[in-house]
């Protein structure tokens, strides 16, 4: 018999003495109840854990689920599922009554309906609510409150029902109650498709499922119009376009809505049906392309910026003449000698309004932003940085993550930050909200532009002043950006820019066999990746032997001196044995092992203790932490033992301490090991990559090369050499977008002009745009992404 057919049947009565943890996001709960009645060993006081949508405490509640065992804190119920249990007594009547629950309910007042009713006053009350004039000096206020206050918590358990009957988990239908309220089942009645929309994880089939369950015949008109809506959002999300041609959203809502045997809508419907869409501002269509209103208005509006600041009359009067002068005086100040491109780079950033630097790893790009910056000073006799007041100083360094922008500054030597800073986005910022922002620089420098965003890039762009220079630097040949379009591919090919490619690698010089290998990778030479070098190396193995091989390696590097902020590991994917979790797990125990003299914090499943490696998931721009920044844990203040009010967990982010309460902890991860995205922006002395076939979905030629150019000193590569070699014939998926036309467009490159799109669109204003839900079933906004 399996385990959970032994515990099926397992329940738990008891009055919750404390919520020791709550996830607002997931609705997963930890509990200590006070047990009353069960069918189990548990005695007196309980941990209880599980998904729930409302759970107070002082109140009793009764749990159906299993035993299991936790890695550090032994037994503990785990909850299915949850109900609001009646107290059966008279002083547990009394209690309920006088609790928060029922405001404006003294003890006496629940005495006298206690001693009117008796100990079933909650249950007669339920059926007839006129029970309560029997009970001396309530008025009928208080009455209507008690009344309404017992059904609503009898709703509450129908819904629960309802929702596990569909076949929702505990989590999810915690969510959907957090949502929707008391309007839970009508919306699953009348709306069910509004769960896609609404609920993070919902996916169509399940709500199509419900519908049809609740009577919605299979070629309703709205059972189209939610797929289109559907397929456009999830297609758009999953594979980074920016829209989807007409073809394509009815050969997909064909393949989701008929079947074989039954065509439900023709193409014609489905493209009438897109046309409605269109009519109610849900999605913009311009020549056969079908896009997210957020989506086109930001590339559209983006080629409008780039024409604005390109065409803007120069204020400063600075010739080529200068640009040479100034160049041979760095030279010779810091005795290095520019080759022809980098001149040509440095002249174009200063000199042109919109200029672009790209280049593989090795190929100076730090070089030239430092040589621009200097140059800059020489040509407007700058002062330094220091000298100037806070945000006066004219030239401003950004980077789309706060790992980038960090390294920027170090590499610079002058300070930097990210660009959700610079343009004021935060935690808190509406993916509908158009962000206004003061922004104050003659030149500012972009870099790791690849990993920008089509929302972002628009929304930077809006703020820049037209006087300001921009330059935009980047790896073109990296990973495009976690949020759909490739902004700076877009911006490359769409020749309306000063392009700039650094091509001759210095690093190599130094005897980098890194750098050389993701040349070889960028050019599409052949390699061997099975030679030895002395900063690479290649070990195979089995997918079942990585961990283990990870730990020997972590090891040996630890007793040679490195510690957990040297050593990274990459991996594509966070599930299974070689999986983010799973690795995470290990080189813990091996890099911050249990100790009696660190605390510790569990969380969901995750153990946070003293001296652990972290990222942040979320931007704090209050803060200055942003999604990607990684800390170290200095402390955890526990509750119980420290005398504080709360648990707290306090963070070291290069300096920046940040405080988090339990229910902030959702923000963390563990980071020992991360995925490439995450990674990409920084560098390591160590990178451990781990690649195996059973990361063939997420294996493509460009994740390897970003995961590789992580590595400064040292790259270590183990699994299977057919999954590498199978990884670099792998282009990935090519996203369609339109920035590149939009612009050739606005500058006339190809076409006269952009009036005929224009005139499509003049009716949908920038805030009609920015209102629109842009991402179904998503739980980030679109600025998330970076």
């Amino acid at each position: 018999m399996s385990q959970s057919s032994i515990y099926d049947d397992l329940y738990l009565t008891g009055e919750v003495e404390r919520v020791i943890f709550l996830s607002e996001k997931t609705r997963f709960h930890v509990l200590k109840v006070l047990v009353d009645e069960t069918n189990t060993k548990f005695t007196g006081e309980t941990i209880v854990t599980g998904y729930f949508h409302d759970v107070s405490e002082s109140e009793t509640y009764r749990f159906t689920g299993k035993v299991t065992e936790h890695q550090r804190y032994g037994e503990q119920f785990s909850a299915v599922s949850f109900k609001h249990e009646m107290p059966k007594t008279n002083t547990g009547v009394i209690n309920y009554l006088s609790s928060d629950v029922f405001h404006g309910i003294g003890r006496k007042t629940a005495e006298r309906i206690v001693d009117t009713l008796g100990t079933n006053a909650l249950e007669i009350i339920a059926d007839n609510k006129n029970a309560l004039k029997e009970v001396e000096g309530l008025s009928k206020s208080k009455i209507e409150m008690i009344y309404h206050t017992i059904l609503e918590n009898q709703k509450t358990e129908r819904i629960m029902i309802r929702l596990n009957d569909i076949g929702f988990g505990a989590s999810m239908s915690a969510r959907i109650i957090k949502y929707y309220g008391e309007d839970t089942l009508r919306i699953l009645e009348e709306s069910p498709y509004s769960l896609v929309t609404d609920i993070d994880g919902v996916g169509f089939k399940t709500a199509d499922k419900i519908a049809v369950q609740s009577g919605i015949e299979l070629n309703e008109i709205r059972r189209l119009y939610a797929g289109i809506l559907y397929i456009v959002d999830d297609v758009t999300m999953s594979e980074g376009h920016t829209f989807l041609h007409i073809n394509d959203v009815i050969m997909k809502v064909d393949e989701l809505l008929n079947t074989p045997q039954l065509v439900y809508f023709s193409d014609e419907q489905i493209k009438e049906a897109v046309s409605d869409i269109e009519a109610e501002e849900k999605i913009v269509v311009v020549d056969n392309h079908v896009y997210l209103p957020t989506l086109f208005y930001s590339e559209y509006k983006a080629a409008d910026e780039i024409f604005r600041l390109v065409n803007h009359p120069e204020e400063d009067d600075i010739t080529d003449e200068n640009v040479d002068t100034a160049v041979e005086e760095l030279e010779s100040l810091f005795k290095i000698e520019y080759n022809t491109r980098q001149k040509s780079a440095i002249h174009h950033a200063l000199n042109e309004k919109v200029s672009i630097i790209t280049g593989g790893p090795g190929t100076g790009k730090t070089t030239i932003v430092k040589g621009i910056i200097n140059a800059y000073h020489e040509l407007f006799d700058l002062k330094d940085m220091d000298d100037y007041e806070e945000d006066e100083y004219p030239i401003k360094l950004i980077a789309p993550t706060g790992r980038a922008s960090k390294r920027l500054g170090e590499t610079s030597g002058i300070g930097a930050s990210t660009i959700h800073r610079l343009i004021g986005w935060g935690q808190d910022t509406e993916k509908d909200e158009l962000i206004d922002a003061e922004l104050d620089a003659d030149l500012i420098i972009i870099d790791e532009m690849s990993m920008v965003d089509t929302w972002l890039f628009y929304q930077f762009l809006r703020n820049v002043p037209s006087h300001t220079k921009l330059v935009f630097v980047g790896d073109k040949d990296q990973l495009p950006s976690v949020g759909p379009g490739t902004v700076f591919k877009d911006l490359i090919e769409s020749d309306v820019l000063k392009v700039t490619e650094l091509d001759t690698i210095y690093r190599q010089g130094e005897g980098s066999s890194i750098i050389r290998l993701a040349h070889e990778i960028k050019e599409g030479t052949q390699i061997d990746i099975t030679e030895k070098h002395r900063d690479r190396s290649f070990i195979p193995a089995r997918v079942d032997q990585i961990a283990e091989l990870i730990d020997n390696i972590v090891q040996r590097a630890v007793k040679k001196g490195y510690d957990m902020r040297d050593i990274q590991v990459l991996a594509p994917i966070y599930r299974g044995n070689a999986g983010i979790i799973k690795l995470n797990q290990i080189l813990q125990n091996i890099l911050n092992p249990e100790n009696d003299e660190k605390n510790e914090l569990v969380s969901g499943e995750t153990i946070f203790r003293e001296g652990d490696k972290v990222i942040q998931l979320v931007n704090r721009r209050e803060d200055n932490v942003f999604n990607g920044d990684g800390g170290i844990i200095e402390s955890i203040f526990l509750k119980d033992e420290n005398g504080a009010e709360k648990d707290m967990v306090n963070v070291d982010y290069d300096g920046i301490h940040i405080t988090y309460e339990r229910k902030d902890l959702m923000e963390l991860s563990h980071a020992y090991c991360t995925s490439i995205h995450k990674a990409q922006g920084s560098e390591y002395p160590i990178v451990i990559m781990p690649v195996v076939n059973s990361y063939r979905r997420m294996l493509i030629k460009n994740i390897v090369y970003t995961g590789i150019t992580r590595a400064k000193e040292s790259l270590i590569i183990c699994g299977d050499q057919n999954a590498f070699y199978d990884a670099l014939s792998r282009e990935g998926i090519k996203r369609d977008t339109t920035l590149k036309q939009f612009l050739r467009d606005k500058f006339q490159v190809e076409r006269e002009s952009a009036d005929d799109i224009l005139s499509r669109i003049e009716h949908l204003t920038e805030a009609v745009m920015f209102k629109i839900p842009a991402m179904i079933g998503v739980d980030k906004t679109p600025y998330d992404f970076n």
